[in-house]
């Protein structure tokens, strides 16, 4: 479940109705046996009283356009293509590695945020005609900005930086917004030059608990007392083993330590 747009009118602030509305949403998703609720926080703090736990990061890269990695030559082929001819085949891309966590995109996720909030470019790598990776960019002055880059295999990604470092020429920088996990760096030639940093990003929490354990058994040497003050569905003991007390988020936490999260809008 995702959370958007906490918002009062500010007459209406103070009252509790955002507090209110939170608890509602986290009730009503327990009903349905959501098993995650993720947001992205105007504050850690304020969601944090609703269970919520700081758990993904973003890796923000800007580089000097000769330092971004060659890539080689591969017997793939790039095609230069626009949202609408191109959706079909980055959503196969995409489905490819959505998993450990990440967030599944919709047609409707794909339209809204690559045909009408944004309307980059894309360039789609194929292996004859099946699809083995993307680049959606953009252009802002002499940043080019890599929205999302995903690849299947090796020489797609050769295939990718390549058709990326091609356009050195033209801009001095590269952007670069990625999942935790990626490590342009080790590519780069001069990856000192780079400019890298791990910024904090959304937050999450388990909203049904039994729903979560009945789906993916915690398989540790451990007895779990897990303390929810906003579902209090939630509170309950399990496992055997060293005796630890959590919270809800606390417990999120410890779960999701090895989750990336792909998505940068």
């Amino acid at each position: 479940a995702g959370i958007g747009y906490v918002a009062s009118y500010p007459e209406f602030r103070g009252n509790g109705a955002a507090s209110q509305l939170m608890t509602e949403i986290l009730q009503e998703n327990y009903q349905k046996e959501t098993l995650f609720s993720y947001l992205a926080p105007f504050s850690y703090s304020f969601y944090s009283k609703f269970g919520y736990r700081y758990v993904f990061n973003q890796k923000h890269y800007e580089i000097d356009a000769a330092d971004f990695p060659l890539g080689e030559k591969t017997h793939l082929t790039v095609k230069r293509t626009d949202f609408v001819t191109a959706q079909q085949d980055l959503a196969s891309v995409h489905t490819q590695l959505v998993g450990n966590g990440s967030l599944v995109r919709g047609e409707f996720e794909w339209s809204y945020y690559f045909d009408y909030k944004k309307q980059p470019h894309f360039a789609v790598f194929y292996d004859q005609a099946e699809p083995r990776g993307y680049v959606i960019y953009a252009f802002n002055g002499m940043a080019f900005i890599i929205h999302e880059l995903i690849t299947l295999d090796v020489q797609a990604k050769k295939t990718a930086y390549r058709f990326i470092a091609s356009h050195a020429g033209a801009f001095d920088k590269f952007v670069y917004t990625a999942p935790s996990n990626v490590t342009l760096e080790q590519d780069m030639r001069e990856p000192s030059r780079a400019q890298i940093n791990l910024r904090a990003d959304m937050m999450a929490r388990i909203v049904n608990l039994k729903a979560y354990l009945k789906q993916f058994p915690v398989n540790v040497d451990k007895q779990f007392t897990i303390i929810d003050e906003i579902l209090p569905e939630n509170n309950m003991t399990f496992g055997a083993g060293e005796a630890v007390t959590m919270t809800i988020g606390e417990f999120t936490k410890f779960v999701m330590q090895d989750v990336i999260l792909r998505e940068y809008f």
